[in-house]
């Protein structure tokens, strides 16, 4: 363990909320949110990220050092296959994944139809998001039981790290009493990576498909704009009174789970 790692787990010194891995993509702690109740999330404890196909050996160092335990990957098998993570040669860590062909998040399609603009553009990823925490419930409820009984530190992440894991992100931290406000201002950090994203969609085969789409109207796929996680609060609270309820309801995080995880990752 490094001396740097000493002082961030003492709280002497709270490290960099986006880790710097130059392959790396969106990939951040949570730790350091202030809670309503007058906690912490705690550092080095859960990551979010995008992609990990492009990982290089400095990035695997870094990672090392960061002493993960496991990694959540939330793609669809075709995105696994087709771009898989590159990841260090280390048996410290397990990885986690399931097969399913289809996401909602996978807008290329939609972005592709006769008539699309920058607003109809917009409202597909609104619409999107009453319906992503229900599509990725399978993997939420695989999360949330390894975040309470699992080894840690933890990462999950999907391909642009915003819309999969930004759903689970959100749920996590509301779940942690962490305020409104400040879930939807760590889910618009994603903005910081929005050059390097269109970069990466214009570079896989299936996003090429976009190569003779005006940008801005595929841009908004790529935005982390607040009323998209708006929007699925919105949809869990009317159908569910909370989003905790939702979680108890849909994902099976009962109320001894929650402490549990409230307990694991709050200082």
């Amino acid at each position: 363990m490094t001396m740097m790692t000493q002082d961030i787990e003492s709280g002497a010194v709270p490290p960099d909320r986006v880790v710097p891995l130059t392959g790396g993509h969106n990939f951040r702690d949570i730790g350091g949110y202030a809670t309503t109740d007058g906690r912490m999330t705690a550092w080095r404890r859960i990551y979010r990220s995008g992609t990990m196909a492009e990982l290089n050996e400095t990035d695997h160092a870094i990672l090392n050092d960061l002493g993960l335990r496991v990694i959540c990957d939330f793609r669809t098998t075709e995105e696994r296959t087709r771009r898989p993570s590159r990841l260090p040669a280390a048996e410290s860590f397990e990885i986690w994944a399931r097969d399913y062909d289809h996401s909602g998040a996978n807008l290329i399609d939609v972005m592709r139809r006769p008539g699309a603009t920058v607003a109809s553009s917009r409202e597909q990823l609104i619409k999107l998001y009453h319906t992503l925490a229900y599509e990725q419930a399978p993997a939420l409820r695989e999360l949330f039981l390894r975040i309470a009984q699992g080894p840690l530190p933890l990462v999950f992440h999907c391909a642009a790290g915003k819309d999969r894991t930004g759903v689970a992100a959100a749920l996590l931290l509301d779940l942690l009493s962490v305020p409104r406000d400040t879930i939807l201002e760590d889910y618009t950090l994603t903005d910081r990576f929005f050059e390097r994203g269109c970069r990466l969609v214009r570079e896989d085969p299936i996003g090429n498909r976009l190569a003779d789409v005006d940008p801005q109207i595929w841009q908004p796929m790529m935005r982390a704009d607040p009323a998209y996680l708006a929007s699925m609060f919105d949809t869990l609270e009317k159908r569910h009174g909370s989003a905790r309820d939702f979680l108890r309801e849909e994902i099976g995080v009962d109320k001894d789970m929650g402490e549990t995880i409230r307990e694991r990752l709050l200082v």
